[in-house]
This record gives structure tokens, C-alpha cells and sequence, in this order.
């Protein structure tokens, strides 16, 4: 078989390779509002993780972001978590790591009502929840009781208040900086790509510059940081935030967010209008978060790491994503379709492709390039 052949063989999506019984839950799942599903996930996760058997380990899936060493390379992404009460829990559903958050410096309700909507046909999600949360001050004491099954890190937003930026955007984001950077944690991701938001993708370079600036004064215990880029970012604006990045001593990049564009859609385009705006998630947006990762891996400085992410729902995503780049991948809506043993899938594919096709994780990471 040749090399296209074998990663060809395990495409597939989530909700196709999804179990059965996932598939009869799903089913019931989708009759509640996404937001009430939601909630109820994160309710029903420590106990669902207690029904899980040993999840698929396999040497060669063993990895390092930022010196950080993970036993695989698939995390949940920010947004799934976002008050960090899952931390115990998560390594038994098969991820090699996580993101908290998107914390923010104030306690947020988000925005109105209803902002989450599923386009099952597409296998994809369309949020504008705006940051909801309960706040870095709450988020930091939960986190400093917490015990973590796996890396941890924390993704910081700007608060989502129309009156929160310049100096007061800096601060906020600061003050978030500041109630978690003594915890135990992995890495920090700053986030400057949110589009749910009422400033959107961050384009003040100058405000971007002054937040570095002062994560790394205050980073005294040298945490690794990250930057969340967006897939809906212009090539001028990706070598703007690389630069600062760079200058800043940014040690990678989470890449991406969801996208603001709704191209290739299935669902009919009356309901997609009918949705409103928001950021879209899921299969539709694997090929911008895939082209990201190839811009960025070209401009970034070799010691700087990438977490791809992005529409990412079997072993051959995360291969894609690997080869062209990234050490370690990141999945939130793909769950949504494929249910809570598709890390452990991902792990078992991508383990087989990656011997197939004689590599390791260290020698697949840019490989297609």
C-alpha cells in the first residue's frame, strides 16, 4: 500500500466512526438545546470518566510541546472546560493534555440568548457565546484546589464588555495573568482571536505588544505562553503577531479559533442566515485551521511549538495537521459528534499511521512540508 493509501485507509468523521451506543445517546442529546447539552456534559463527565477502561497508549505517540512531555499529542481545546472543573478527570477519556478556559478578567453572562447552534449535516457548531464565564479570580481558586490527571493549561480572553479595551483590555487581561501564573500549570495560552466578541480578532498590534509585554514581566516562573491565532486572519496580521510573538519570547502558538466565513456548507443557507453570526467549528473548518498551521510553521522561529486545531475528528486529521506542522492537535467539537472515546480513536489511528508510514512523532512533526 502505498504512503497516500495508507493515510487515505482511515479517513473517516466523527459521527460515522462514533460506537453505537454513543450514536442511540447522541440521538436523545440532540433533542436538547446545544447549551443544555452542554452543561449537562460537564455535569455528567466525572461520572462517565469512571466507566471508561484503560484508554490506548502507545510509546510512539509520546511527545513534547514547549518541553512540555505529553503520553499523546491530542488535547481538549478551550471552550469545552471553560470554569475548569473537569481537571481530575479528563486523562481517562484518553487525552494527552488540556486547555482551560477561556477565562477572563470579570464574570461574564456572555451573550443573549439563544448562541449555540448545531449543523448536523456538516458535523460543525456555530457559537457566539462571548466569553461566558465565571471569572479568573473564581477560576484561579478552583484550579488552586484541583488535582490534574493530565497537563494543564489556561487560556486567558480579553472580557467581553464593550467598555474593556485599550489600557482597560491590557489590564484585564493582565489581572487574568496574574491569579493563575503561580498555579501548577503547563502552559498559559493568550488568546487574540476570538470572534464572538464585540473587537473580535485582536488588531491593535500595539495593544497585542503591551499585553506580551507585561506577561512577561510577570511571568516569573517562566510558564510556557501561547498564542491563539485565527484562521480568519490576514497573512499581514499572522507576520505582525508572529513578530511580536517572537520579540516576546512566545514559545507557540494554538492554531486556531472558528471562522467567521461559511463557505461549503451543507445545511441549506436559509438556516445557516437564520443562525445569525458567530464562529463556525467543526469539519467545515479544517482546511483554514490546516492552511494556518502551514503559514505559521513557515514564519515562526524553529524553538516555537504548534497546537493545531480545528475540525479535527480522526487519526488522519491529526496526521495532516502533524505533517504540516503541528506536535500536538487540540478537538472540542468533533466530541460533540463522535463522543467521549474519539481522543482514545485518534490515538489508536494516528499510532497505526504513524508506523505505517515509518515515522515517529518527533520525524512527522513539518514531514509534509
Amino acid at each position: 500500500m502505498s504512503v497516500a493509501n495508507k493515510e487515505q485507509a482511515d479517513v473517516g468523521t466523527a459521527a460515522t466512526s462514533a460506537p453505537f451506543w454513543y450514536k442511540s445517546l447522541r440521538a436523545l442529546l440532540f433533542r436538547l438545546d446545544p447549551e443544555e447539552a452542554h452543561t449537562l456534559a460537564i455535569k455528567l463527565a466525572p461520572i462517565a470518566a469512571g466507566f471508561c477502561g484503560t484508554t490506548f497508549q502507545d510509546e510512539c505517540l509520546r511527545t513534547s510541546v514547549a518541553g512540555i512531555l505529553l503520553a499523546n499529542p491530542v488535547g481538549l481545546a478551550a471552550g469545552f472546560d471553560k470554569n475548569g472543573r473537569l481537571t481530575d478527570c479528563l486523562a481517562r477519556f484518553g487525552f494527552g493534555f488540556a486547555e482551560v478556559g477561556s477565562i477572563t478578567g470579570q464574570s461574564s453572562s456572555g451573550n443573549p440568548k439563544p448562541r449555540l447552534f448545531r449543523l448536523v449535516e456538516d458535523e460543525a457548531v456555530i457559537n457566539r457565546l462571548g466569553l461566558n464565564g465565571e471569572g479568573a479570580d473564581v477560576v484561579a481558586k478552583r484550579l488552586a484546589s484541583s488535582s490534574f490527571s493530565l497537563p494543564v493549561g489556561v487560556n486567558i480572553a480579553k472580557t467581553n464588555h464593550p467598555s474593556i479595551k485599550g489600557e482597560k483590555g491590557v489590564a484585564d487581561m493582565l489581572h487574568s495573568f496574574q491569579c493563575i501564573k503561580d498555579l501548577p500549570l503547563s502552559f498559559v495560552t493568550l488568546n487574540a482571536s476570538c470572534p464572538n466578541t464585540h473587537e473580535g480578532i485582536m488588531q491593535e498590534s500595539e495593544e497585542l505588544d503591551q499585553i506580551l509585554a507585561g506577561v512577561q514581566k510577570l511571568n516569573t516562573r517562566q510558564v510556557p505562553v501561547f498564542l491563539k491565532l485565527s484562521p480568519d486572519s490576514t497573512p499581514e496580521l499572522l507576520e505582525t503577531f508572529v513578530a511580536s510573538a517572537c520579540k516576546y519570547g512566545i514559545r507557540g502558538y494554538v492554531l486556531g479559533n472558528t471562522t467567521t466565513t461559511r463557505d461549503g456548507l451543507s445545511t441549506s443557507a436559509d438556516a445557516v442566515k437564520a443562525m445569525g453570526n458567530g464562529g463556525l467549528s467543526g469539519k467545515p473548518l479544517k482546511a483554514r485551521a490546516l492552511n494556518l498551521v502551514k503559514n505559521v510553521y513557515q514564519i515562526k522561529e524553529k524553538n516555537q511549538d504548534i497546537i493545531g486545531c480545528g475540525g479535527i475528528a480522526c487519526g488522519a486529521d491529526a496526521f495532516a495537521f502533524i505533517k504540516n506542522g503541528a506536535r500536538a492537535v487540540e478537538l472540542y467539537t468533533g466530541l460533540i459528534y463522535g463522543g467521549p472515546d474519539l481522543p482514545a480513536r485518534i490515538n489508536r489511528e494516528l499510532a497505526g499511521l504513524l508506523k505505517a508510514n515509518d515515522l515517529t512523532m518527533e520525524t512527522a512533526v513539518g514531514s509534509g512540508v
